[in-house]
């Protein structure tokens, strides 16, 4: 089955326009079927660092201080929110997450655990010309953003990709 994504690209540089990530670099990781239109968007700068081909198995994306997870239950959604797993790397702590969509702080804290994920939902998916969960990101070190892309079909999100922003 073929998903496109082709137009879907707006949506994400619209869900950052009041920032300078529009000319931002992402890492993503991206379903092998979207990664040829994904990676040939003019609107956002996509690097398909992995590929996956089902939506069955976990897929991840890291930067120097931040690895994003989303497991192979949270590819398929049937409902508007999701949820992605975050673990600080190099010895940094995470210290605050927030729903880019909402544009509000669904997590703060001190979480240093290299070795484990931080697990937060309610990301609210929203919907342009295709689903997109954004999210920003804070260690102690850096800022990040990203933000999760889906498809839908049969009434069913499936995501397209997920991507952090290349710091």
């Amino acid at each position: 089955m073929r998903y496109l994504v082709v137009g879907s690209l707006l949506a994400i540089g619209a869900a950052f326009a009041t920032t300078p990530a529009v000319s931002a670099e992402y890492k993503c990781a991206c379903l092998s079927d979207a990664k040829a239109d994904l990676e040939a968007s003019d609107d956002v700068n996509i690097q398909c660092v992995d590929t996956y081909s089902n939506f069955d198995n976990s897929s991840s994306v890291q930067e120097s201080h931040l690895k994003i997870y989303v497991d192979g239950a949270n590819k398929v959604q049937s409902d508007k929110d999701a949820e992605i797993r975050f673990r600080p790397r190099d010895n940094h702590c995470l210290v605050e997450v927030d729903d880019g969509n909402a544009d509000k702080i669904i997590w703060a804290g001190a979480y240093c655990n290299n070795d484990s994920y931080k697990t937060i939902s309610g990301f609210k998916l929203e919907k342009k010309d295709t689903w997109t969960a954004a999210f920003k990101a804070k260690t102690d070190g850096k800022h990040y953003k990203g933000f999760l892309l889906y498809n839908e079909a049969s009434g069913k999100k499936y995501m397209q990709a997920m991507c952090l922003e290349d710091r």
